[in-house]
């Protein structure tokens, strides 16, 4: 984040948080060095295949156990604690403060000026609840518009035009030290709208996202390949770069899939020429989502065939380049057997979708207004109450916080998913809700079944809340209160998210049928 066009003491808050995190990765390069904690995380990084130049480039620290020495060292610097927590780099609690990160493996995430603007956390002992803690979003820091390692790859990326993407620190960390230069860390996501424009910005004409190996053939890999396609069109359509063909149309976004069973972390410290050959080979987004969903279609088959023209028909509706809508119709006729023209036809009746920006929401009107404790459905109340028995799913959990209607519930979840469970550290309110969701819920699963029936609890909260957020709309609809097609592209979209939804827990119920039928 630039510290221009600001307020004078927006510039000197976000000065101060700067020098915080630079005195706070002090203590965790310290710590790393002089302590036997630390000498063991150093230990852990050698075990890992990191050398100890590697360490040095990207500042390698560990931050001791202890609930409050960063926050006794950056008072000792002469920090406030209001700035610390400001930071994020320290939590407040009713009770008391003490340090987000303990006994952890400390990485510095820097800005595109080198500068440390956050922090992730590996766990050093496998009883902690989350094995990876971000810093959370501050003045400084927001995860969707920042990219790991961005800072020491970006004069790669430029060189190359090129930049490729993986999803964790240490995927980039041991890429850099096999020599891919040009890879930078999205932080857990396949490519925000935000990071999108970052490298955009750079005037680079590809972004390879390399997809895990396990992904591979599953519904994840299409649903993740149509998230990318929509930020490439929702970019390109609010820029209106439309037009000839010497137009540049924004950056070109490629998927790799891995080899089954890698990802780029073990690919560049085993076998850095298939992780080369991987990348090399990567398609282009859309080519890609329309392989998947050509793998699942019934090809030889008339309603086959009409089910995928049905589900990649609108892809190319909502692409804004006209060539490239061109490109692919070839594409879908031959794999359906249908005229060009006739699915030229088909989407001349539908128009494209107009660009949104990614982080506008349908507002529920309801949830809001709704009073404290009825402001949540018994789904909610139930995935709350596996999720304080099983903390350690929530670190796994593909879960928007934003989903959870009730902003106690929603509390609670970040506090589970920063370490913290239920006790002296939770505030009064949040505590004696804990007490009573366990209290008043179903007989908690059993451990070997924790993660599935967590997953299965969240998945079916976003089904009843994609299916609420569309009745919304077609309130609207028939209220004649907004514009037609713009609700009903976003009605098409929701529908989309609900079939996905609905796929996934059938999915998982074939899987658990076959499981018990092998038992």
């Amino acid at each position: 984040m630039e510290l221009t066009r600001r307020a004078p003491q927006e510039r000197e808050h976000e000065k101060k948080l700067l020098a915080a995190h630079e005195a706070a990765h002090f203590y965790f390069r310290q710590a790393l060095r002089g302590t036997d904690p630390g000498k063991a995380a150093a230990q852990y990084l050698a075990g890992r295949g990191i050398i100890p130049a590697t360490v040095e480039k990207f500042g390698l620290g560990y931050a001791p156990a202890f609930p409050d020495g960063l926050l006794g060292y950056l008072r000792k610097k002469g920090f406030t604690d209001q700035e610390a927590v400001a930071a994020g780099l320290v939590i407040d609690h009713e009770r008391g403060l003490f340090d987000r990160f303990r006994d952890r493996l400390m990485i510095p995430i820097r800005d595109g000026k080198g500068r440390a603007i956050a922090f992730a956390g590996r766990a050093m002992r496998a009883q902690q609840p989350a094995k990876y803690m971000n810093s959370p979003t501050t003045a400084l820091f927001d995860k969707g518009d920042t990219l790991f390692a961005l800072d020491v790859a970006k004069a790669a990326v430029r060189r190359k035009s090129e930049a490729v993407i993986v999803e964790g620190q240490f995927d980039a960390i041991a890429a850099h030290q096999a020599g891919f230069d040009n890879v930078v860390a999205s932080m857990g996501t396949a490519l925000t709208a935000g990071q999108y424009r970052i490298l955009d910005d750079l005037r680079i004409e590809k972004a390879v996202v390399a997809f895990d190996g396990d992904v591979a053939g599953t519904t994840q890999a299409e649903k993740r390949g149509r998230e990318l396609a929509a930020i490439v069109q929702r970019h390109v359509s609010r820029a209106g770069r439309r037009g000839t063909v010497a137009a540049r149309t924004g950056l070109g976004v490629y998927v790799a899939v891995l080899p089954q069973g890698t990802d780029p972390d073990v690919l560049a410290r085993t076998d850095p020429d298939r992780l080369r050959a991987a990348l090399a080979g990567a398609d282009p987004v859309l080519a890609f989502v329309i392989e998947q969903i050509r793998k699942r279609s019934d090809l030889a088959a008339p309603d086959g065939r009409r089910r995928f023209l049905a589900d990649t028909l609108p892809l190319l509706a909502d692409e804004p380049d006209p060539l490239t809508r061109e490109v692919y119709l070839g594409t879908l006729s031959r794999h359906a057997g249908v005229g060009e023209a006739a699915l030229r036809e088909q989407l001349a009746s539908r128009p494209a979708a107009p660009a949104q920006p990614p982080e506008q929401r349908p507002v529920e009107p309801a949830a809001a207004a709704a009073a404290p404790g009825e402001r949540s459905g018994p789904t909610e109340r139930y995935l709350m109450a596996q999720l304080l028995q099983f903390p350690e799913e929530a670190a796994h959990l593909d879960l928007d916080p934003e989903e959870l209607a009730d902003p106690d519930h929603r509390a609670i979840f970040e506090l589970i998913r920063a370490g913290e469970r239920p006790g002296p550290r939770y505030p009064a309110r949040l505590a004696a809700l804990a007490a009573a969701l366990g209290a008043s819920t179903p007989q908690p699963v059993d451990e070997d079944h924790a993660a599935r029936a967590v997953e299965m609890l969240a998945l079916r909260l976003r089904a009843e809340n994609v299916r609420r957020r569309m009745s919304g709309v077609q309130a609207e609809l028939l209220r004649g209160s907004g514009e037609v097609g713009t609700l009903m592209d976003r009605l098409t979209v929701l529908r989309d998210d609900l079939a996905w939804l609905m796929r996934e827990q059938e999915r998982d119920t074939v899987l658990r049928t076959a499981e018990n039928e092998d038992e």
